[in-house]
């Protein structure tokens, strides 16, 4: 079915459509807050011809798809001109189809583009995946006007190619509240590099949170999209109207949380150190201050303000935790070497564990240090426990791979809850995640022989944090992954690392977005790598876990290698370590 945006009548909120399926591999997404440039190296601009007098039908079709593509900024004025006086007055195309070659064929009273892999996007920027047969076939209907052959029913989106979409955009994301009002939920998009960058970011804004999500926005309903974000000496100017010139300035509490809003979507563009606020020429204050910086709202942060960096695992059965330098046995009961453990997971602030029996049939709660509890029995009965994982709220999530299928739960009120999440719920799932603001879980489905999927499914939740309900899964793979997948982690708090056992002796490292777009080079590894410790927090490393059982007279090895390292930057660890990861 095809899905699209709302249409926008700003050419800026135009551009904020694209796709990022047939991106180059160039680089990391960025979740930077400021540094650099904002300009990247931009290509030269395309400045395409009109229609000319007695063109062919083809000709005009051809010219218009070239039109299309006319930058900067990106417009669609040239485009124009090749449609009829009535389509070229009600056309707003409101996404972009991407695509990498197309073919034309001439009927009797319409020309047909066959868009050849083609990927498709709504307004804001947030890529759809695959583009519908709709949105690929594209049907021209051309009629005589004035003696000329204009369109008469444009595209509902800008065409666009694969080379010039991938170096014009620019993938980071939009920041909205979760229902509780606690922590930031970003939402990937891809936006226009160069001078739209800024106002694309702050019309994503101003479009409210995606539609069948639970996600809130603080910035005031009714605001027109802003023309231009001025960006001077590093201070971005916001300046929002409404129609009727008298809209309400947001209370304080709001205006903090708006401010927030606007910080840490503004703070990735590099040429922006600060902005202010206005709503119908009246600033928005805090505190009778009227300047803010894009470091605001850093106790909102998407990976939970003050949430532990430290590693935790199993050494010799016992919990450990701790730097790398000085990984030491915790004084809770889980340190005792008292339960038999195969995975532990500590909650954000590290302050409660989760541990799962060597058997797999038990999930256990504990206190990372010694308060005098002893733990507590989640599970009792399970078939195949997986690694639990915590959200910000204290939600404890797991997984169980029984005989027929997954059963997904969380803990709530001291009680595991069962949860449908369709796509994951009865699926044989090897590994999975949640995202730390309680709005994702990406799970890794087994689908036969070498054909593991990655999975991703948005959970609802309430202001109060009980969950509602979770939307069927969407497949977000790299169609050009190994196909084996052992072990997924986070690497920021909008994509992936991803591990692919290549062979007994090789191992590759790749990186996701969770919409599905590879955003780096992959990583080969020579040696059997066994998990992945990973955090969205910026600046962590994320580490690959190389471990040997001792075999033929070769002793036991447990090492760390940094990914973004060489291969001497391994840590050799105690061979009796079996897992070692960051807080969930």
């Amino acid at each position: 079915m095809t899905r699209r945006g709302a249409a926008v009548a700003a050419i800026v909120c135009l551009a904020l459509a694209g796709c990022g399926v047939s991106m180059p591999h160039s680089g990391p997404v960025h979740e930077t807050k400021s540094g650099g440039r904002s300009e990247e190296d931009l290509p030269a601009s395309i400045s395409p011809p009109g229609p000319k007098k007695g063109d062919t039908p083809e000709d005009i079709v051809r010219g218009f798809l070239y039109a299309m593509q006319a930058t900067p900024p990106i417009k669609t004025s040239v485009a124009r001109e090749f449609l009829t006086k009535e389509a070229n007055a009600s056309w707003q195309p409101s996404g972009m189809v991407v695509y990498s070659t197309y073919t034309t064929q001439r009927g009797s009273q319409e020309i047909t583009a066959q868009l050849s892999d083609a990927e498709e996007t709504d307004a804001r920027g947030t890529w759809l995946g695959s583009a519908s047969a709709e949105d690929s076939t594209v049907r021209f209907q051309l009629i005589l006007e004035d003696h000329e052959w204009r369109i008469a029913a444009p595209p509902s989106h800008l065409l666009v190619p694969a080379t010039w979409f991938g170096q014009r955009f620019r993938q980071v994301s939009l920041y909205f509240f979760d229902p509780s009002a606690q922590i930031l939920v970003p939402e990937p998009v891809f936006v226009p590099r160069g001078g739209q960058f800024a106002s694309a970011l702050v019309s994503g804004l101003l479009q409210d949170p995606p539609t069948g999500l639970t996600e809130q926005s603080y910035l005031p309903h009714g605001l027109r999209s802003v023309v231009s974000v001025p960006v001077s000496g590093g201070i971005a100017r916001i300046d929002l109207n409404s129609d009727t010139g008298d809209a309400l300035l947001p209370t304080s509490d709001q205006s903090e949380l708006m401010v927030s809003q606007l910080a840490w979507t503004l703070g990735q563009d590099p040429a922006i150190s600060g902005f202010r606020v206005s709503i119908d020429a009246r600033p928005v204050q805090i505190g009778g201050e009227t300047q803010f910086g894009t470091d605001h709202g850093h106790e909102y942060a998407p990976y939970f303000a003050g949430s532990s960096t430290q590693l935790y695992g199993l050494d010799n059965g016992k919990m450990v935790g701790g730097s790398l330098q000085n990984l030491e046995t915790v004084t809770g009961p889980f340190g005792a070497g008292v339960y038999s453990l195969r995975a532990v997971s500590p909650d954000l602030r590290a302050e409660n564990v989760a541990g799962v029996s060597t058997t797999g049939t038990k999930l256990w709660l504990a206190p990372v240090k010694d308060t005098g509890v002893p733990p507590t029995t989640l599970i009792n009965a399970g078939e195949d426990l997986l690694r639990p994982v915590w959200d910000f709220s204290g939600r404890l999530w797991e997984i169980d791979r029984s005989a027929t299928g997954a059963t997904v739960s969380y803990l709530r009120d001291d009680t595991m809850r069962t949860i449908d999440v369709p796509g994951v719920t009865g699926q044989d799932v090897k590994a999975f995640l949640v995202s730390r603001d309680g709005s994702r879980l990406v799970a890794v489905v087994h689908r036969g022989e070498g054909n593991d999927a990655i999975v991703s499914s948005r959970i609802l939740t309430r202001g109060d944090g009980q969950v509602r309900h979770a939307l069927p899964a969407t497949d977000i793979s790299d169609p050009t992954d190994p196909g084996t997948i052992r072990d997924i982690a986070w690497r920021t708090p909008t994509s992936l690392v991803v591990l692919h056992p290549l062979s007994r002796e090789l191992s590759q490292v790749r990186s996701l977005s969770v919409n599905g777009t590879a955003d780096a080079f992959p990583v080969t590894i020579p040696d059997d790598v066994v998990g992945l410790a990973g955090t969205p927090v910026d600046g962590e490393p994320t580490y690959a876990f190389i471990r040997s059982e001792a075999a033929d007279g070769v002793p036991a090895r447990a090492a760390l290698r940094d990914l973004a390292g060489s291969t001497v930057d391994e840590i050799e660890l105690d061979p009796g370590v079996t897992m070692l990861s960051y807080v969930s």
